[in-house]
């Protein structure tokens, strides 16, 4: 069962995850904003600074939070050490293959998810954001609206606005019991044995085999399939390439 933070209400098995970020300032600020909300969870991967002095400065109060944040040397490390079952990605723009929906309509809906199973949400680097290799490991996208020209916001201005909408929706009030929703490491692995089917059967385009495994992801994801669920998948899979590659054999 999901531990609450007794001031906020707010569930504790969130995670913030900054990918490639590369000022400082925001880093720290990034801390700083966790602490404000009553979240404590931040992972970092593949860093583009070593200013970790700048980064306290900013982070104030909060750089104890910034001490133990782990640093991770890629996406998919942090997206694993979070234990994350359900992945939310930060994009500024419409991508062709995501359906992203505004964070003031997904908030209520993203701490329902935290109730039951670890979630994590990922920001990009400053310049250029997630890419679309990147988004593709997470089950759902989320936008922040603009009004002006500017059709993104500053990396630590974006984590306060996310992470304010959450703590306002709060929770339900009634904790629901833990789902076993699978882990990042399973998931990852069923959608690998799933893209080595669909290649053997010369589904998958050659030169571009990521187009239709998006949209495979996609209505896998909306699914939220469990771990029992995931192994199952990968059984089939093992069981349809044998089955391909040798016959009947087992």
């Amino acid at each position: 069962m999901t531990r609450q933070n007794e001031r906020t209400g707010l569930p504790e098995n969130l995670s913030v995850i900054l990918h490639r970020p590369a000022i400082p300032e925001n880093i720290g600020a990034v801390a700083r904003v966790l602490a404000n909300t009553g979240f404590h969870s931040l992972f970092i991967s593949c860093p583009e600074t070593d200013d970790w002095a700048t980064a306290r400065k900013l982070a104030v109060s909060a750089a104890e939070l910034l001490e133990r944040a782990p640093i991770l040397s890629s996406l998919q490390e942090a997206l694993s050490r979070s234990e994350a079952r359900y992945i939310i990605g930060t994009t500024g723009r419409e991508r062709k293959y995501w359906d992203s929906s505004d964070i003031d309509r997904s908030a209520s809906e993203i701490v329902r998810k935290a109730t039951d199973s670890r979630v994590a949400i990922v920001f990009g680097p400053e310049s250029s954001g997630l890419s679309n290799e990147e988004l593709t490991l997470c089950h759902k996208t989320i936008t922040i609206p603009t009004a002006g020209p500017l059709q993104s916001y500053n990396l630590s201005h974006a984590v306060a606005i996310v992470l304010f909408q959450m703590m306002v929706a709060g929770l339900p009030g009634d904790i629901k019991p833990a789902q076993d929703i699978a882990d990042f490491d399973a998931t990852e692995g069923m959608f690998g044995h799933i893209e080595e089917v669909l290649a053997e059967v010369g589904f998958l385009w050659k030169d571009n085999p990521d187009h239709m495994m998006r949209l495979v992801r996609s209505f896998i994801n909306r699914a939220r399939p469990n771990t029992a669920e995931a192994t199952a998948l990968r059984g089939i899979c093992r069981r349809l390439l044998n089955y391909l590659r040798y016959g009947e054999r087992e």
